[in-house]
């Protein structure tokens, strides 16, 4: 049960970033703002680190569920 906890909270920490995403894209669409592209790269980054570790516990957790 651990383990499906741990995957839950990655995914939601991943859902949280790419909903950051979306509103930095719908605002620089809106707004013609390109100020955040330190953010929007920090962000990337962030979902990327978070989708591997998802993949590298739900490959190591998989035969435990």
């Amino acid at each position: 049960m651990g383990a499906l906890r741990y995957l839950l909270r990655l995914s939601t920490r991943r859902n949280e970033i790419e909903d950051r995403l979306l509103a930095l894209e719908y605002r620089r669409a809106l707004i013609d703002d390109f100020a955040d592209d330190l953010a929007e790269q920090d962000l990337r980054s962030a979902l990327c680190d978070l989708s591997g570790e998802i993949s590298l516990a739900s490959r190591h957790h998989r035969g435990r569920w």
